[in-house]
């Protein structure tokens, strides 16, 4: 049994006439009426009793009438609120953007992708890296870019950004003038380090990064946010090992230099949840792919 057939028995059980019925749902007399013997033969009851001069409904079809009717009306809402509910996902992007990723590159796909679909409304959070994650599985965001690796089953993530660790100094710096040096040359600085609670895959490779230049960072201050980390820098608090893409923010009172026979990278994927297929989400990450598929620039 079909909605279609409880439909075309409605029709006619209100009109109690074939032809007129037929008329309304716009379809065929001889195929309405063959649709409703359908209907009968399911049931096992006839539900009309047909004569030549006019159509009644036996006692079953009186029952079945108002059961068909509950349903038919059930169908209708519910299809009413799926398409509300779709309506209203498909135009919201919920995304969240890590406190040291690229966010100046990701300002500008959100930008991009606000031209493509002015109808979509997105809205960002800033949050570290496990908040994220565990937004994206209770499904509080729809989309994130965190540091890898995201080693949950749950969600899917791609490398969209992989950029080298630059220094950040201050402009009088004793090394500010070298256009690049070895990391060993800052093993006396203090650094200022991001917390591993908040941020642990940068925080880990600027470890590595030191530990493999022979020594440990002395890390008097720290702080969870990049624009936070270069404002100290330019305040003369210390310095920093940073992403590339750092130097895209235009913070005053700090240079970037090179690091000389240095491989230390850091990646940013684009996570989202498996088994998510969102039509606006898959755009979006299409976007991302064609936007920030790249290695940073590197500082010279």
């Amino acid at each position: 049994m079909e909605l279609r057939h409880l439909r075309y028995f409605v029709a006619v059980a209100e009109s109690l006439h074939f032809g007129q019925a037929a008329a309304k749902l716009r379809i065929a007399q001889p195929s309405l009426s063959h649709q409703i013997r359908q209907l009968e033969d399911e049931v096992q009851t006839s539900l009309l009793r047909r004569t030549n001069r006019r159509v009644e409904l036996t006692d079953a079809g009186r029952l079945f009438l108002q059961e068909a009717r509950d349903i038919i009306a059930r169908a209708d809402h519910a299809t009413v609120m799926a398409r509300r509910i779709g309506s209203a996902n498909a135009g919201r992007l919920r995304v969240g953007i890590g406190y040291c990723t690229d966010q100046t590159d990701i300002a500008a796909l959100l930008g991009a992708f606000h031209d493509q679909h002015p109808d979509i409304h997105v809205e960002t959070k800033t949050l570290s890296v496990p908040l994220q994650l565990a937004a994206l599985l209770d499904g509080q965001l729809d989309v994130g870019f965190v540091r890898p690796p995201v080693s949950d089953s749950a969600l899917n993530s791609e490398v969209v950004i992989s950029e080298p660790l630059v220094v950040a100094l201050p402009p009088k710096h004793r090394l500010a003038s070298r256009r690049r040096f070895q990391l060993s040359a800052l093993a006396n600085e203090p650094f200022i380090l991001p917390p591993r609670d908040a941020v642990p895959v940068f925080h880990d490779a600027v470890l590595k990064a030191c530990r493999g230049a022979g020594f440990v960072p002395k890390a008097p201050h720290g702080a969870d946010h990049l624009h936070m980390v270069l404002g100290m820098v330019a305040a003369g608090a210390g310095i920093a090992l940073v992403p590339a893409s750092a130097s895209k923010f235009n913070q005053g009172g700090v240079v970037y230099r090179a690091l000389r026979s240095s491989s230390d990278t850091l990646q940013t994927v684009v996570a989202w949840r498996r088994g998510d297929t969102s039509a606006t989400l898959a755009e979006f990450i299409s976007a991302a792919r064609r936007t920030l598929s790249h290695t940073a620039p590197v500082v010279r």
